[in-house]
């Protein structure tokens, strides 16, 4: 290895180059001309004020290291382009060049041509990990674009005014135990002048079919949106992101949503702390999703959330404290332009969940809208526990639902409001109720109201 390297401007390095302690300006930045050679460079920056070019670059290459450099300015910190096994590890990238902000809302599907900046890039790179890097206050911490398997952890990509980790078109991922938090921007909307902290900014991207990666024990907190998942892109059409595993992240306290994942199938979001945001979990227009283990509590809206779904499974969630606990619904819109054959919502499980303390517990309804033959249908409610909700649980233009072998104590006004027909109640225990079971007319009046089932 070369040591105590002054690096030049434009500099191409061609072997394993350690670099002498020091700051050294360099508008063109450098490349890497070879593969498998490791750059190292504890105590130097990198620095280009105009917030232009790439500080480190590399193209076709393969079996590359870049460790313990610092970076600052460039409009890219480093980035890869169809590269083969990199890895960069304990880089600090700072102030990359950034998009205006407060008339700005962030566009998730820009091409790799229209790339936003961000401290790293990686462009068509197979396999390799990004690792212990600090990538903090900038537009965005890590954009990976066609790229797969990669392992990206323990790296710090917080107060990020876009993504803390961003997925397009990239598959078989891991992503963990990265610290994501404050990937937020405020946005003043044109139309009203309001300002909201809001713009899809998030801690976690996917988009354009990314599928089949890892998402594990990252920290997500006051995130735009904690996690976002996007399978459907307005321009580009159906891109579904499937199959991806979402397991102990921590994605409290986000103004918007905790989770957001919409127009995608087969994923599995189990043991995060989705509590204290506006919704935990929004999920519309996806399909065949487990939604199991996590804690949901204090949300100013919903606790899951999910329109015009399909297939889910809701299972031994904590539910808490919410407007309510869960709301499964129907109401058309002008997405069902593209999405058609999503119409209606059906075939849901909810079972073995504690819900308690939300105004209304469980809330499945069709909207007004809607023909009959469109309400939502088939909901398998068992085996939960509904205790102190101001409403236990409530159903409204619903047919072929069940609700089975449930506990319900102690809800103030009702256990079971049933607002039209079409439900059907088995091996219910009801105790302490306000009301135990509330059968309402077509208008909303009380019909008949009945005890135990």
């Amino acid at each position: 290895m070369r040591e105590h390297v002054v690096p030049v401007d434009g500099m191409v390095i061609t072997e394993d180059t350690r670099f002498a302690p020091g700051i050294y300006p360099l508008s063109q930045g450098l490349k890497i001309g070879a593969d498998g050679i490791t750059i190292e460079g504890e105590g130097a920056l990198l620095v280009d004020q105009s917030r232009q070019g790439v500080g480190i670059h590399a193209e076709g290459r393969q079996s590359v290291t870049v460790r313990g450099i610092a970076i600052s300015g460039f409009f890219h910190g480093l980035r890869f382009d169809d590269c083969r096994d990199v890895r960069v590890e304990d880089v600090r990238v700072r102030d990359t060049y950034e998009i205006e902000g407060i008339d700005t809302f962030l566009y998730l599907w820009h091409p790799i041509e229209e790339v936003y900046s961000a401290a790293i890039l990686l462009n068509g790179v197979q396999g390799g990990a990004v690792r212990g890097c600090d990538l903090q206050h900038q537009m965005n911490g890590i954009l990976l674009y066609g790229s797969s398997g990669l392992t990206v952890e323990n790296n710090n990509a917080s107060f990020n005014s876009g993504w803390g980790v961003y997925l397009s078109g990239s598959s078989d991922n891991v992503v963990a135990d990265n610290r994501l938090d404050f990937c937020n921007r405020i946005f003043r909307r044109p139309e009203s002048g309001a300002i909201r902290v809001e713009a899809d900014a998030a801690g976690i991207v996917l988009v354009e079919s990314s599928c089949r990666n890892k998402f594990l024990r990252n920290s997500c907190l006051c995130g735009g949106d904690g996690i976002f998942v996007a399978g459907y892109n307005h321009k580009g059409g159906k891109t579904t992101c499937d199959d991806n595993l979402f397991e102990d992240n921590d994605c409290r306290l986000s103004p918007n949503n905790a989770i957001e994942s919409t127009f995608s199938r087969g994923n599995v979001f189990r043991r995060n702390d989705c509590s204290r945001s506006n919704y935990g979990f929004w999920m519309g227009y996806s399909w065949d999703n487990v939604v199991e283990d996590n804690i949901i509590d204090s949300c100013r809206m919903v606790g899951i959330a999910i329109e015009h779904g399909h297939g889910f499974i809701i299972r031994r969630n904590q539910i808490q404290n919410n407007r309510e606990g869960i709301r499964l619904f129907t109401r058309g819109g002008e997405t069902l332009k593209h999405w058609p054959e999503w119409s209606v919502s059906y075939d849901y499980t909810v079972e073995d969940n504690l819900i308690e303390q939300n105004r209304i517990g469980f809330n499945g309804y069709t909207g007004p809208e809607i023909p009959l033959e469109k309400v939502s249908y088939d909901l398998r409610i068992r085996g939960n526990t509904f205790r102190a909700n101001l409403t236990g649980t409530r159903f409204h233009r619903v047919r072929d639902t069940t609700l089975s072998a449930n506990i319900f104590q102690n809800n103030q006004q009702a256990a079971i409001l049933i607002e039209q027909p079409g439900v059907t109640l088995t091996d219910n225990q009801l105790d302490g109720n306000g009301e135990a079971i509330v059968h309402t007319s077509e208008l909303g009046h009380s019909t008949e109201r009945s005890g135990w089932t």
